[in-house]
């Protein structure tokens, strides 16, 4: 069964979902799942291939940009770039519905007026699809 997780952070800043989502990425790989992590655009895909990088000086997460690899482990793509290829787990940071071929979509949440109404509309959609809805505050 497909299933949908929320996770609401307390901050208002969008890049405060930056940690999470590389612990969550780590988990992801220590689990062999596939990851598409769908970006608000490319600027912001670029700005998370570097962090991704420089997380953990002593950690290693593989992935390349959507127009790189789109076979890689992890892939980061915008609307418009993602591939069925990943069909495990979206991690989606854009305010776009992630598609729904993915068995797991995880949103992270922030307290940002914006991303909170695209969040409210996105638990609604998943639902009346049928995923099993999650929500995690942390």
């Amino acid at each position: 069964m497909s299933r949908a997780d929320f996770y609401q952070l307390k901050s208002s800043d969008p890049a405060s979902r930056y940690p999470l989502l590389c612990r969550l990425l780590e988990k992801s790989l220590s689990a062999n799942q596939k990851v598409c992590v769908l970006c608000q655009n490319e600027a912001e895909a670029m700005h998370l291939d570097q962090y991704i990088w420089a997380f953990k000086p002593d950690s290693f997460i593989p992935h390349a940009l959507a127009h790189e690899d789109a076979k890689a482990i992890v892939v980061l793509g915008w609307p418009d770039t993602v591939s069925t290829a990943h069909h495990e787990i979206c991690i989606n940071l854009s305010q776009q519905l992630a598609p729904e071929h993915f068995q797991r979509i995880i949103e992270l949440v922030v307290q940002d007026e914006d991303i909170l109404a695209a969040t409210r509309q996105h638990y609604a959609s998943y639902s009346r699809l049928g995923r099993t809805m999650q929500y995690h505050k942390i």
